[in-house]
Order: C-alpha cells, then sequence, then structure tokens
C-alpha cells in the first residue's frame, strides 16, 4: 500500500472532532488568529478552512459506508456535517467571547485601580471612605469571578466538543492568563487595603451562584454556536428554534452575574442534547 493510500485510508478514519482539532493544531502553529488569516488569504475558496473540513468530513462518512443504502449514507453525511461545522463554529465563538472579554477586561482594570489609587491617597479621606472601598473591594471580587466563571465554561466546552484541546490561539491564551493575574492582584490589594483599614469583611461568593453563571455562559458558547452551523447548512429553521430559546434565556428574569440570584434555567437541560 502506497503512502497516499494509507494516508487516505487514515483520513477516513478521522471523526468531525479529530478533523477539527487537526485542523485547529495547524491554525495555532502560526500563534495567532491574525498570522493564520494572513495565511489563507489567496488560498482558493474551495480549499479554505471551513470548505475542507466539509469535504473531507463527507468524504470519510461516504468511504467508511461505502455499499451501504443511500439514505444511510444521506443520514450520516448530514450528521457528520452538522458535527463539523458546529466545532468549527465553537473555535470562532470561543476566541471572539474571549478577546471581546479581554478588551472590556483591560479598560475595567484600569478604571478601578485609578479609583483604587486616588481613595487611598485622598488627604483627608473622604467621609465615605469607607463604603467607597467596599464597593470597589466587591466590584474587584465580581470581576474576578467572571474571568474564573468565563474560564471555566470554556473549559467545559473544550472537554465536551473538542476532546479537552485548548481553542484559544496561544497568543489570546497568554494574554488571557495575564489578565487574570492583574485582575486578581488588583483585588487582592483592595482586599488588603480594607482589612487594614477595618471594612468589614466581604460576604463569601455564593459557590451555586458562579456555578449557575459558568452554565449560562456554556450557553452563550455553545448556543450561538450551534445556530450558526445549521443556519450555513441550510437548516433555517433549526437555526432560528435554537437561537430562540437562547434569546429567550437571555431575557428571562434570571441573574447574569456572579454572586446574584437566579430564579430559574433551563440551561443545563439543553445542553445535555447532542448537537
Amino acid at each position: 500500500m502506497t503512502a497516499e493510500r494509507r494516508l487516505a485510508k487514515l483520513e477516513e478514519a478521522l471523526s468531525p472532532t479529530q478533523l477539527v482539532l487537526r485542523w485547529l493544531a495547524e491554525a495555532h502553529a502560526l500563534g495567532s488568529l491574525q498570522a493564520y488569516v494572513g495565511s489563507i488569504l489567496d488560498v482558493p475558496g474551495d480549499q479554505q478552512p471551513i470548505d475542507r473540513l466539509c469535504r473531507e468530513a463527507h468524504d470519510g462518512v461516504c468511504a467508511r459506508l461505502r455499499g451501504k443504502p443511500a439514505e444511510q449514507v444521506r443520514k450520516a453525511v448530514r450528521s457528520a456535517l452538522r458535527e463539523t461545522v458546529f466545532r468549527f463554529e465553537l473555535v470562532m465563538r470561543i476566541y471572539v467571547m474571549a478577546q471581546e472579554l479581554l478588551d472590556r477586561e483591560g479598560l475595567i482594570d484600569a478604571a478601578l485601580s485609578a479609583h483604587l489609587s486616588l481613595l487611598t491617597f485622598q488627604e483627608p479621606s473622604p467621609a465615605n471612605y469607607a463604603a467607597r472601598l467596599t464597593r470597589l473591594r466587591d466590584l474587584l471580587a465580581f470581576r474576578v469571578g467572571e474571568l474564573h466563571a468565563a474560564q471555566q465554561a470554556r473549559t467545559i466546552v473544550e472537554e465536551r466538543y473538542l476532546d479537552g484541546r485548548g481553542a484559544l490561539f496561544p497568543d489570546v491564551a497568554a494574554t488571557w492568563d495575564e489578565q487574570v493575574r492583574s485582575t486578581e492582584g488588583i483585588a487582592a490589594m483592595a482586599v488588603r487595603l480594607a482589612e487594614l483599614d477595618g471594612v468589614p469583611p466581604a460576604v463569601p461568593t455564593d459557590p451555586e451562584a458562579l456555578s449557575r453563571r459558568t452554565t449560562d455562559l456554556v450557553a452563550d458558547l455553545v448556543e450561538p454556536a450551534k445556530s450558526t452551523a445549521l443556519e450555513k447548512l441550510g437548516e433555517g429553521q433549526r437555526a432560528l428554534g435554537i437561537a430562540s430559546d437562547w434569546v429567550r434565556t437571555k431575557l428571562a428574569p434570571t441573574a447574569v452575574a456572579c454572586g446574584e440570584s437566579v430564579t430559574e434555567s433551563d440551561v443545563t437541560q439543553r445542553q445535555a442534547g447532542s448537537t
């Protein structure tokens, strides 16, 4: 058997997840999304990543089911395409949401750090010093919780759909770690200042509230990726149903932040469904 034939056999055996992970490894090798996009600008349309992945998923199913009834092959191909495109869109969704949070968090860190410094060194101390310091300390704790919930949600999704492979490009992953350290450092400074000034300790974060927030963030990653994948595959009605269900959870009277109580949530049940 020739090397080309052996390679073709191996490719036939790749699952949708494995196909996407192979593409992801190729993309990550360039270090950043910008570098990767630059590398494929001149690639013909039918060789672009999503087109190639779909073709490989299609060809792999047809090869594995050669000789089987046409209807069985059609259903298997459709399922493989859904799973492949969904995972591709999920990687993009993870990247976009992480980058948006990093951009926002950098500005928030700068504002809160400046506010904390001004409050600390203001002479004489304002009459509402303790109350303002308490609010700053609690807000910083909230931001740390948001980062941890987002990171946990991403980990859950990567384990569930990407065999645990990290979706973030190396440059963004490094920036994320740096941002978490920065926010945690400012929060720790606020806690220490509050202790030194005799401010009452903060109320401990409710672990269940953090868990619920993480579940909501999982849905924010998965549901739009599902909807987008189905829309691209011509299943607009199904895509609209998923998108509508997700939007309804955002409009429902539920908390959207760590530490707030949640009155209802059906996200966990929906996450039990398959792609």
